[in-house]
């Protein structure tokens, strides 16, 4: 009878309040956070596997990297001013087991291009035009009390670019900074949250030193200057060719003088030839120079010509 009740009484109680009895069931885990765009750029380009293109164009190769990787890919339009076709069957790589990011270098290699991460995706472009693009890369920043180091990590995770903070610095570097900036390139807001800070800023490259200001002045001379965007932006300076001074093609680029439509797809108009300025005419001189013209006095004193 005593276990009876002690049955019939647990059973009320499930009845009563059925959540006593779940409490002690596991919580499903949280999901995952997505994973930021540059997080899973640096995850596809560190993937392993073979490479091999055999007389493939630079295109070609391009494509299978976004099919691959599933990033943004974007080529630099300046490069395009050196000749270089990416519709040309001239790349040959045949590696096994490699990352995706080595196995690209080798073969961007024969075209002395580069490639680099931006918020954006992908960048191939020169050494200076990868160094440039990721350095110039508009940002905001918005601080109030926060870490200097953590500011700056914050950005360089973000955006891609290399920015390192001097080891030496020790508690220096988690200075409490405030700041704010609406769209700014990239080095601009890392070398003013550093004047915050008290701190200097060399560029050694594509990478952004943080120092002590007596340490950034010591290493400046032998440092590159800041990044600058092309004079005239957003029109690229290419530089004038043999046929004489840049046409402008499509909008915001300048083609080279004497390229005519070399590049392909983009039909460039002949520079206009200017029609050469008619010589002017000579005065036509006095039939018969001394003699007044008629009802014309001659200054007293002076002979009016002739003998």
């Amino acid at each position: 009878m005593r276990l009876t009740i002690c049955w019939l009484f647990a059973l009320t109680a499930f009845a009563v309040s059925p959540t006593l009895a779940l409490a002690a069931a596991p919580t499903p885990a949280a999901p995952a956070k997505n994973a930021s765009p540059m997080d899973n750029a640096r995850k596809a380009l560190n993937e392993v596997g073979d490479m091999n293109y055999q007389g493939k164009s630079l295109n070609d190769v391009i494509a299978d990297l976004k099919d691959k990787s599933k990033v943004n890919v974007t080529i630099d339009p300046m490069v395009f001013q050196f000749g270089l076709d990416p519709n040309q069957p001239t790349v040959t790589v045949n590696l096994k087991q490699v990352k995706l990011k080595d196995g690209l270098r080798q073969a961007l290699e024969p075209f002395n291009l580069k490639f680099g991460l931006t918020k954006d995706g992908l960048y191939i472009s020169t050494e200076e035009g990868l160094t440039t693009k990721q350095l110039r890369q508009r940002v905001s920043v918005d601080c109030e009390g926060t870490a200097f180091g953590a500011a700056v990590k914050q950005l360089a995770t973000d955006n891609g670019a290399n920015i390192v903070i001097d080891p030496r610095l020790g508690d220096k570097a988690n200075k409490a900074v405030t700041l704010k900036l609406e769209d700014v390139p990239l080095e601009t807001a890392v070398r003013l949250l550093s004047e915050v800070a008290d701190l200097g800023t060399v560029r050694m490259s594509n990478v952004l030193f943080i120092t002590t200001p007596e340490r950034a002045e010591k290493l400046r001379p032998s440092a590159d200057g800041p990044t600058q965007p092309p004079p005239g932006n957003p029109v690229f300076p290419f530089p004038a060719g043999p046929g004489g001074p840049g046409v402008i093609g499509p909008p915001g680029v300048i083609f080279p003088g004497g390229m005519g439509n070399a590049v392909p797809g983009v039909v460039v108009p002949d520079r206009p030839v200017a029609e050469p300025k008619p010589e002017p005419k000579p005065e036509k001189p006095d039939e018969k120079p001394g003699k007044p013209e008629p009802g014309k006095q001659t200054e007293p004193g002076k002979p009016s010509g002739g003998r």
